[in-house]
C-alpha cells in the first residue's frame, strides 16, 4: 500500500503546471512591481506576501493548491485572531503557482514573527513562505527572521541554513520531494 502512495504523490510533481524559467523569472518581476504599487497606495502598511517553495518544474496542480489553501487559512487566522485590520487582500492562481497579497495595518515586527511561527509551527509551514513587507526610507523591505531575534530557516532534510542549501543545492529535488510527501502525510489533510 506505501507504494502507490508513494507512486501518487510522485505524480504530484510530475503533472500540473511547468513554467519556464522564463515565466518565473517575469513573475518575480511581476510580484515585486505589484508589491511596489500596493506600499504606494499604502505607504504606512504591512504588507503579507505568501507563496510556496515548491522545487522542481510542477509549480502548480490541485495538491499544490491544497498545500496553499491550508496555508492561507492559518495566516486569515491569524490577522482575525490579532485583529489586525486588513484593507487590501488579493489571491492569484498562476501557473507558476498560487500567491497571496494582504495589506494589514499591524506592527511589522509582531506581524513577521507571527508569519515565522506560522513557518515553523505548523506541518506544512517548512513548505510555506511568508514575506513580510514594508516601506523603509521609500524603498521596500522585507524583513528578516533575525531582525526578531529568530535564526534563518533550517533545511528540512538536514537543518543547515536552508538559503546555503539552497544555493549550493546540497540536496536533490527529487529528496526535497520525499521529505515533503513525509510532511504532507503526517499533515493528513491533503487529497492525494
Amino acid at each position: 500500500m506505501d507504494k502507490d502512495i508513494n507512486s501518487e504523490f510522485k505524480s504530484v510533481f510530475r503533472d500540473g503546471n511547468k513554467p519556464a524559467l522564463e515565466e518565473v523569472l517575469n513573475n518575480k518581476e511581476r510580484r515585486v512591481g505589484f508589491i511596489k504599487k500596493l506600499l504606494s497606495l499604502y505607504p504606512d502598511y504591512t504588507i503579507i506576501s505568501y507563496k510556496l517553495n515548491i522545487p522542481g518544474k510542477v509549480k502548480n496542480n490541485e495538491v499544490i493548491y491544497q498545500i496553499f489553501e491550508i496555508g492561507l487559512e492559518n495566516i486569515s487566522d491569524c490577522v482575525e485572531n490579532e485583529k489586525w485590520e486588513s484593507v487590501y487582500s488579493k489571491k492569484l492562481n498562476l501557473k507558476t503557482g498560487p500567491e497571496y497579497f494582504e495589506v494589514i495595518s499591524a506592527d511589522v515586527s509582531q506581524v513577521k514573527e507571527k508569519m515565522t511561527l506560522i513557518e515553523e509551527n505548523m506541518t506544512l509551514g517548512r513548505i510555506f513562505d511568508i514575506d513580510v513587507i514594508y516601506l523603509e526610507n521609500n524603498n521596500l523591505h522585507y524583513m528578516e527572521r533575525r531582525e526578531i531575534g529568530y535564526p534563518n530557516r533550517k533545511c528540512f532534510i538536514c537543518n543547515s541554513d536552508a538559503k546555503l542549501c539552497a544555493s549550493r543545492r546540497t540536496h536533490s529535488v527529487s529528496d526535497i520531494h520525499k521529505h515533503m510527501q513525509k510532511l504532507i502525510e503526517s499533515d493528513g489533510r491533503i487529497k492525494l
